[in-house]
């Protein structure tokens, strides 16, 4: 058996070092350039997020969960609610002119590049200031009434971001989106800063024990009801 030299050992070890290291910089190009979720290197938020920011932000609005042609008929779902879902995808329709990546929407190609907003650090701030609490409800329904009557009465700074999922040409893909990431299948759909808290029974129970008006403090928004005047909020 030939043993190696102690200067072929040194050069095998060298060159295995530099390989590894050449490794480790390919991978991690390659994952900086396929991520279409985080173009500008920032961590990323849950999915959740995501869906919060498709359903507030004014440059999203109009865009739903599925694909049109060119006359308007609607191809079919965009993605599939089932599944994780890219979070580039959602902030689609807020993407500028910086930042350029590819990715497929149903059986179609599109373009986005870095968010005008500054990225997921940005959303996230103003999901965090601006819409820290948001209702998925449904306009007829009376145990959605009795969830935003309740939190109406709290008074709250920022107020709640209502959605009205039925309103939605979106309505069945959103309701699938809301199940597989808050776990909660039923409206009302209470989230607060990314937190699903139940439905009208949990913000009844909630607001009866005296623990909702801590929770909206705690989430960061002001409360400007002081418990005075309870009345017959439920509906």
């Amino acid at each position: 058996m030939t043993l190696l030299r102690p200067r072929r050992i040194l050069t095998l070890t060298l060159f295995a070092s530099t390989c590894f290291a050449f490794y480790l910089f390919v991978s991690s190009s390659a994952t900086s350039y396929l991520s279409t979720s985080a173009p500008d290197g920032v961590s990323l938020p849950n999915e959740v997020f995501g869906l919060l920011w498709f359903v507030t932000a004014p440059e999203e609005q109009g865009r739903g969960v599925f694909v049109h042609d060119e006359q308007g008929s609607v191809l079919g779902s965009a993605v599939n609610p089932e599944k994780p879902i890219d979070l580039a995808w959602y902030a689609l329709g807020s993407i500028a002119a910086q930042g350029k990546g590819r990715g497929r929407v149903g059986d179609r190609q599109w373009k986005w590049s870095k968010g005008s907003r500054g990225g997921w650090t940005e959303r996230m701030r103003v999901l965090r200031e601006e819409y820290p609490l948001v209702v998925f409800s449904k306009s007829y329904c009376p145990y959605s009434a009795r969830a935003k009557a309740i939190l109406e009465r709290y008074d709250l700074t920022p107020r709640p971001k209502i959605i009205e999922v039925d309103l939605r040409a979106d309505a069945p893909q959103i309701k699938t989106l809301l199940l597989r990431l808050t776990h909660h299948s039923t409206f009302p759909n209470v989230i607060l800063n990314g937190r699903s808290l139940g439905g009208s029974d949990d913000i009844v129970r909630m607001h009866e024990e005296g623990e909702l008006g801590e929770m909206l403090l705690a989430g960061g928004l002001k409360v400007g009801w002081n418990g005075d005047d309870e009345g017959d909020i439920v509906v």
